[in-house]
């Protein structure tokens, strides 16, 4: 048995999926299987994929016959897998060669959820400019303290992509997939918060991960209604769960996540122009 899984949930996914894999074949750490669970893609996704597992035996690929919803796609691939470690990829993103080599062993050694570091790029794969860019993803403390901490931290930081790091397999349970599933688009932040009872997430070295936008939307395309500060704070999602004491303390201090989501962008612009000026 290898030391990590990696499963590898996705749809039409042509576009990025050589790259994705690539980067992958290409860690410096080599214990690990990959599992594509290819949910019933109507482009090239599949020619890839066979390509792939033909050339190395360490990917397995499976095509569902039916399209099944990304949510259960995504617990598809992570029971269809046993290594005691466990990371999931996303088809368009990619990550530096010493991603696995540097997180596999503190996953090991702390029992908990590994993170690098985050680096945006455009859909095009250009670098691009990001508040979330190499911010340390680390919450940790007594587990009250750690959910509260990355509840309250503003979505636009970056928090969702902690889901793209190493977790131990037992710190995924029925009850994570029940609410990855059970809440919608922000399933992944309230399964993340429910992982959190059990373990922290630690930020360790300084290997990062290359999170792809979405592609920028064409002149004269309609945009969609921008989401109430209530919407981006997911806080009818929160306050619906895990237990009281979450759901009070998370109440109590809903305005200090609020100040967080209206201010700290321009917070951290106005601190790192003193930074930037104090060096002139």
């Amino acid at each position: 048995m290898p030391t990590i899984s990696i499963g590898l949930p996705v749809y039409n996914g042509g576009d990025h999926l050589k790259t994705c894999l690539e980067s992958i074949l290409a860690q410096s750490f080599q214990d690990f299987e990959v599992f594509i669970s290819d949910n019933s893609s109507t482009d090239n996704t599949q020619q890839i994929c066979e390509h792939f597992a033909r050339i190395d035996n360490r990917i397995t690929y499976v095509r569902q016959p039916d399209n099944i919803g990304a949510a259960s796609n995504f617990r598809f691939v992570f029971e269809r897998t046993s290594s005691p470690l466990f990371k999931w990829m996303a088809h368009d993103d990619w990550i530096d060669d010493d991603w696995l080599s540097q997180l596999v062993p503190a996953a090991i050694k702390e029992q908990a959820i590994v993170f690098g570091h985050l680096q945006m790029i455009t859909y095009q794969g250009e670098m691009m400019a990001h508040q979330a860019n190499g911010r340390a993803m680390q919450y940790a403390g007594s587990r009250l303290w750690r959910q509260l901490a990355y509840a309250m931290e503003p979505a636009n930081l970056g928090k969702a992509n902690v889901i793209y790091g190493i977790f131990p397999r037992h710190v995924v349970t029925n009850k994570s997939f029940e609410i990855f599933s059970g809440y919608g688009a922000p399933g992944d932040v309230m399964m993340l918060t429910n992982c959190l009872e059990r373990v922290p997430v630690l930020s360790i070295g300084a290997s990062r991960l290359y999170k792809r936008a979405a592609p920028v939307k064409t002149a004269g395309t309609q945009g969609e209604r921008r989401p109430s500060i209530f919407e981006r704070t997911m806080l009818r999602q929160f306050m619906a769960l895990g237990p009281l004491s979450f759901k009070l303390s998370y109440l109590s201090l809903y305005p200090v996540t609020l100040m967080r989501m209206k201010f700290e962008r321009k917070l951290r612009r106005w601190v790192s122009r003193l930074s930037r000026g104090g060096r002139n």
